[in-house]
């Protein structure tokens, strides 16, 4: 009796045993229900957008080894108002087209017994002779015809401007004063197409930033001039920036100074945008009614060569036309 009363309570779960059976269940419980439950499905409405093509064009890539390439020969349209300008026909002065009246010989014989004697008077008087003032714009390494300008006439002074020094300096100061900057409209650095000096003997231009001085500042301020008897302007594409200052009423009009001729080149070819301010400069010219210009010479495509006298100023005309 003993012994299976013993048997007995080995076989009765304790309280601790039958807690743990019950949470064992409950959990089991929890799993199943959780797989059973539907879950929600979120649906998210999306829309398209359809975005517009940009065109790229060809971007200048500083580290290509290639760089930037400027447009050599890029067609410049021209009003159609030059283009019969260039048509005129040529001035021919070697013969009269209509048989003269004036007997030329007894015209010039006269001419010749009254100018002698006045030639004769001042030839030998030195303070009599007046002194001539020439401003060069660009050297570019090209000195010749100021060397000959200045055998002919030895009594001018010379003035020039190049942002390269050598062998401008060199060149230029044989005869006359060198500065070595670039002529603009404002003073800083621009970018202009320039001679370098080590590119002498390909005569190969390149593009480079220079100091830049505004042209009625270095004829006013630095040179401190009224008047300039003979102006040579020939800096690559730099003259564009300012033309206008030669209008009527312009800079060069407000600071007083006086042009009496100028040779100057044009060069479009090298400045496309240029070709709309070369062709306002011409017929602002026509216009103002103060220089006359000579038949322009095209050099090479995008490229003009032009002179002009001003025959408003009493003393230019009576300096070189009288």
């Amino acid at each position: 009796m003993k012994t299976y009363i013993r048997l007995r309570e080995n076989f009765l779960p304790s309280s601790g045993n039958t807690l743990f059976f019950i949470l064992f269940l409950f959990f089991i419980l929890l799993f199943v229900l959780s797989l059973n439950d539907p879950k929600k499905v979120v649906v998210v409405e999306t829309e398209t957008v359809t975005l517009e093509k940009v065109k790229v064009g060809h971007v200048w890539d500083t580290l290509d080894g290639i760089g930037y390439h400027f447009e050599e020969n890029k067609e410049v349209v021209m009003d159609p108002r030059f283009e019969k300008l260039q048509k005129l026909p040529e001035c021919d002065l070697t013969v009269d087209k209509k048989p003269s009246r004036v007997d030329t010989i007894r015209l010039m014989d006269n001419f010749q017994k009254c100018i002698n004697p006045i030639v004769e008077r001042w030839r030998d008087n030195v303070d009599a002779k007046e002194d001539n003032i020439m401003v060069t714009l660009g050297v570019g390494h090209d000195t010749m015809a100021e060397e000959k300008l200045n055998r002919t006439l030895p009594n001018t002074y010379f003035y020039g401007a190049d942002p390269i020094i050598e062998p401008n300096r060199q060149l230029y100061s044989a005869f006359g004063k060198f500065f070595p900057f670039a002529i603009g409209r404002e003073p800083g650095f621009t970018k202009f197409r320039v001679l370098p000096n080590q590119n002498q003997k390909t005569r190969t231009y390149e593009f480079q930033d220079v100091t830049t001085i505004p042209l009625t500042y270095f004829l006013s301020d630095i040179l401190k001039l009224k008047k300039i008897d003979i102006a040579w302007i020939d800096i690559e594409g730099g003259e564009f920036e300012f033309l206008d200052q030669l209008y009527r009423g312009g800079l060069l009009d407000q600071k007083d100074i006086t042009i009496c001729q100028f040779n100057l080149e044009i060069h479009s070819k090298f400045h496309p945008p240029g070709a709309q301010i070369f062709h306002d400069f011409v017929f602002q010219i026509l216009d103002d009614k103060r220089y006359v210009f000579l038949k322009p010479t095209r050099t090479e495509p995008g490229v003009h060569r032009m002179f002009f006298i001003n025959l408003e100023n009493p003393e230019c005309v009576r300096k070189f036309l009288q």
